[in-house]
């Protein structure tokens, strides 16, 4: 694939998108030189136990599944680097809960690891105003154009 400039590689997606866009970064940094996650799962713990548990079995029966499966245990593999990590949530998400992405932050903190962080006060799952979604599309560009 001589076409591809591996050292200008990025990844981003969204609800599960997003969590596969952190656990890339935290364990493929070297592949990955940004990621964009947005609204992303960071604990199946925290998640909808009808979606979850259905692919994972209970929190008791399989807690090595639920350890391994969470971000929030990968925190310092993440980059040092600045401008590596993009979260983006809205915090009225209704599906994946705000709660996923503070987690998220406080453990990044605690780590000293560097992250940008967008949020959308009245947005749910899925960007619903126009204004937002515009801003949203503006941020992510601008992400990828001074970073990547």
């Amino acid at each position: 694939l001589s076409f591809l400039d591996m050292d200008r590689v990025a990844i981003h997606g969204w609800s599960y998108g997003g969590y596969i866009s952190l656990m890339a970064l935290a364990t493929k940094p070297h592949i990955f030189k940004v990621a964009i996650a947005g609204a992303p799962v960071t604990s199946w713990n925290l998640y909808d136990t009808g979606y979850t548990e259905r692919y994972m079995d209970l929190p008791q029966n399989n807690l090595q599944g639920y350890k391994a499966g969470s971000v929030l245990n990968y925190v310092n593999q993440f980059p040092d680097d600045e401008n590596r990590l993009l979260i983006i949530h809205g915090m009225i998400d209704e599906n994946v809960h705000f709660y996923h992405t503070s987690q998220l932050i406080n453990a990044m903190v605690r780590a000293g690891k560097p992250y940008h962080l967008q949020v959308y006060p009245n947005e749910r799952h899925s960007l619903r105003n126009l204004d937002a979604s515009k801003h949203y599309e503006t941020t992510l560009l601008s992400f990828l154009q001074n970073h990547l």
